[in-house]
C-alpha cells in the first residue's frame, strides 16, 4: 500500500517528524512538497506551543516544504480554545505564562492580561508550555500563584523534545516540576486530547486525515480518540522499545516520513496459530534458522500478516524471569520494508505483558538490525545462566555470535 495514494489529507506533527531542532529530517520536506504537488491537503499539528504559526510556516518554507500559517495548528491554539471554554470571565484576568511567543500570543489573544515580574504571584491563571528560557524564578512565581488558587493549565505534557543531539526536557518536565511543587493537576490542552484535531479538521476542510506523529502517547492516542487513522514514525521520540511499552498501537509504523511515498506492506500483528506453521517454517528456512521446534513454541510466537499472508515472525521464551527473543525472520520479499521492526516491537509488547523487562538474544548475522531496535551488544559471559545454557543458544549459536541485551521501558 502507498499511503500517499490511499489518503487525500495529512496531518503531520513537526518535531521528530519533519525536523529535529533546526535541521530537517532527511527527505521530509521533499515528501511534503510531493504530496502538495499531487493535490493532497496538508496541515501541521504540533504539541510545541513555543512558536507562532507564522514562525513555523517560515521554517517549513525555508526547508522547502512550503507552508502557510493557516496550515499550522499548535497546542497554543488548543490552549486558547480550552481557556475560552473553561475559564469564566476570561477577558482581563491576570495570567502568568511560562512558555514561548506562540503561547503568550495565544493567551493574550483570548483577552487575558499577561502578568510580568512579581505581579505574577497574584495571577488567577497559570499557563505552562515549553520554555527554553526557564528559570527557577519562573517556577517560583508559578508555584506561588497556583498554591494561592490560580487555575493551572498546560499546553501539553510531552516529557521530552527531540533535538538533533538527542532528547531534551520537554514541556512535560516543566509541568511535572510545578505539579510536584503545588500538588495540583493541570488541565491539559494539547494531544492526547483530541480537541486539537477539531481545529485541524477546520483547516483541512473536511474528512479525517492520516495523522503522522512520533509519539504514541500523544499523536497516536489523540488521533484514535478523534477517530482518525494514525501512522507512527520512528525518526523522533519513539523507538522500538517505547513502541512495545506504549499504551496503544498505531495503524501504520514507518521508519520516517518518506515511507508514505513507498509501496510497503503495512502488516497487522497477531499471535500465531496452527495454520501459520508452514509459512513460519519457510521464513525461518530462508533466514537460515532452524524450524524444527516451531510447533512447540507456537503459543509464544507472533506473526505479522499482510494480505492474509504471514510476512514476519518472532518467538520468545521466559527463563528465570528474563526473556529470550528468538527465531526472528522476515519473508524475503518483505525485507527492508519495516516488517522486521514491527514484529520485534509486537513480540516485545507480548513479553512486557508476560512480566518480562529484560530481554536477551544471540544473533549471528543481524547485530546491526537489532541495534537499530534498541539492543546493546554485550559479552557472552554476561548472559544469565538460564539464557546461556538454553538449548537454542548451545546448539544453534556459534560461540562467536554476538549476545545482545535490552531493558524494556517501565
Amino acid at each position: 500500500m502507498i499511503l500517499a495514494q490511499a489518503f487525500s489529507r495529512f496531518a503531520f506533527d513537526l518535531d521528530g517528524v519533519v525536523w529535529k531542532g533546526d535541521r530537517p529530517i532527511a527527505g521530509a520536506p521533499d515528501t511534503i512538497r510531493t504530496l502538495r504537488e499531487a493535490g493532497k491537503r496538508v496541515a501541521f499539528v504540533t504539541n510545541n506551543s513555543s512558536e507562532t504559526g507564522e514562525t513555523y510556516a517560515k521554517k517549513l518554507a525555508e526547508m522547502g516544504a512550503g507552508g502557510s500559517p493557516d496550515e499550522v495548528v499548535s497546542s497554543a491554539d488548543a490552549t486558547a480554545r480550552l481557556l475560552e471554554r473553561e475559564v469564566p470571565g476570561l477577558r482581563g484576568r491576570l495570567a502568568y505564562v511560562i512558555g514561548g511567543e506562540g503561547l503568550l500570543n495565544a493567551v493574550a489573544g483570548v483577552g487575558a492580561r499577561i502578568a510580568s515580574g512579581e505581579e505574577a504571584k497574584d495571577a488567577s491563571l497559570v499557563v505552562v508550555g515549553w520554555d527554553q528560557s526557564l528559570t527557577f524564578d519562573k517556577l517560583r512565581l508559578a508555584t506561588l500563584a497556583v498554591r494561592a488558587g490560580a487555575m493551572f493549565v498546560a499546553s501539553n505534557t510531552d516529557a521530552t523534545y527531540p533535538a538533533q543531539e538527542g532528547l531534551w526536557p520537554g514541556a512535560g518536565a516543566i509541568v511535572a516540576a510545578l505539579r510536584t511543587s503545588t500538588g495540583v493537576q493541570p488541565l491539559v490542552a494539547g494531544k492526547p486530547d483530541p480537541g486539537i484535531f477539531q481545529v485541524a479538521r477546520e483547516r483541512l476542510g473536511g474528512s479525517p486525515a492520516l495523522v503522522v506523529g512520533d509519539r504514541v502517547e500523544t499523536d497516536i492516542m489523540a488521533a484514535h480518540a478523534a477517530g482518525w487513522p494514525a501512522a507512527l514514525v520512528l525518526s523522533g521520540a519513539t523507538g522500538i522499545p517505547e513502541l512495545a511499552a506504549a499504551p496503544a498501537w498505531p495503524d501504520f509504523v514507518l521508519g520516517r516520513l518518506t515511507d508514505v511515498l513507498e509501496d510497503r506492506p503495512h502488516p497487522q500483528v497477531r499471535p500465531a496459530a496452527g495454520p501459520d506453521l508452514p509459512p513460519i517454517a519457510t521464513m525461518l528456512h530462508h533466514g537460515g534458522l532452524p524450524a524444527g521446534a516451531a510447533r512447540e513454541r507456537l503459543g509464544r510466537t507472533m506473526v505479522a500478516e499482510a494480505d492474509r499472508k504471514p510476512i514476519a515472525t518472532a518467538s520468545w521464551e521466559r527463563l528465570d524471569g528474563t526473556g529470550l527473543l528468538r527465531s526472528v525472520a522476515v519473508a524475503p520479499e518483505s525485507r527492508r520494508a519495516g516488517a522486521g521492526t514491527i514484529i520485534v516491537a509486537a513480540t516485545l509488547k507480548r513479553m512486557i505483558g508476560d512480566g518480562i523487562d529484560e530481554v536477551y538474544l544471540v544473533t549471528e548475522h543481524a547485530e546491526k538490525f537489532f541495534a537499530a531496535c534498541g539492543f546493546k551488544t554485550i559479552d557472552r559471559d554476561q548472559l544469565p545462566d538460564a539464557i546461556a545454557n538454553h538449548q537454542q543458544i548451545v546448539r544453534e549459536c556459534p560461540v562467536t555470535a554476538p549476545a545482545m541485551y535490552l531493558r524494556l521501558p517501565a
